[in-house]
């Protein structure tokens, strides 16, 4: 996933920001696979490279990530990152997530989903927790798949109960722009999506999805006003099977 570098403790937290959200209607068509490549920069500055690939059949998906750079000058940087599930009334419903993150610190984070019992058991690096399942909880390896299909359907907002290592929270979607931004393959026409805030948050966290492959996210940019600049740009991508050819850039 795209990596977002928090503080958690004593230690680094690394969490998807891109991943968005579950709708309470069924999908009206499974999403895409793809396979995309994506140059990471902090202010300005690139630090290093993403991949993501998800495969899916008609009864199981599989999303897969990984993350290598540099955090600092001298610090490298890695993460990797596996979510599996299952088709519910064609609906993405986790099973399993495991991240692994290595840097100034190690963070190791493995979930289950047993939704018969209704809990998932959640083992990370304070500890061990099991929590109740409601309907609709999601990791982050399922929002992204909600999110193209409820673009594709025409939404423009969202709410969820997101698992989050040792607690589940409610977060808040909403589009908040249609638009051409200029992407090293070219011009795209993008739907924007912001994670939204407390009105005193300086935080800001906007996904970019490719309205013309299947909602695929190809831009996401986190940071905080005054601060750090993240962003995830797309330098190489794929959908079912076929790569995505440059085109041409946007009007100046």
């Amino acid at each position: 996933m795209f990596p977002i570098i928090k503080s958690r403790g004593n230690g680094l937290a690394v969490t998807t920001a891109l991943w968005l959200l579950l709708s309470p209607l069924a999908l009206a068509d499974k999403p895409s696979d793809f396979e995309a490549r994506l140059e990471f920069a902090r202010n300005g500055k690139v630090l290093g490279e993403m991949t993501f690939k998800f495969d899916s059949s008609e009864d199981r998906w599989t999303m897969h990530s990984e993350t290598k750079g540099r955090v600092a000058k001298v610090v490298p940087f890695s993460e990797r990152s596996r979510g599996e599930g299952d088709w519910q009334e064609d609906r993405p419903r986790p099973l399993h997530y495991e991240r692994a993150v290595r840097a100034v610190v190690s963070r190791d984070w493995v979930a289950d989903f047993d939704w018969a019992e209704g809990v998932v058991r959640s083992v990370h690096p304070d500890g061990e927790s099991t929590l109740d399942l409601g309907p609709g909880v999601v990791d982050e390896t399922a929002l992204g798949l909600i999110i193209r299909a409820g673009l594709g359907r025409g939404e423009e907002e969202w709410f969820l109960d997101l698992l989050d290592e040792d607690e589940i929270d409610r977060v808040h979607f909403r589009v908040s722009a249609v638009k051409a931004v200029q992407t090293p393959l070219g011009c795209m026409e993008v739907a924007v999506v912001e994670k939204v805030r407390g009105k005193e948050s300086k935080r800001y966290t906007r996904t970019y999805y490719a309205v013309d492959h299947d909602y695929v996210p190809v831009l996401i940019e986190h940071g905080k006003l005054d601060e750090d600049h993240n962003e995830g740009r797309v330098i190489a991508l794929s959908v079912n099977g076929k790569p995505v050819e440059a085109r041409a850039d946007c009007p100046p």
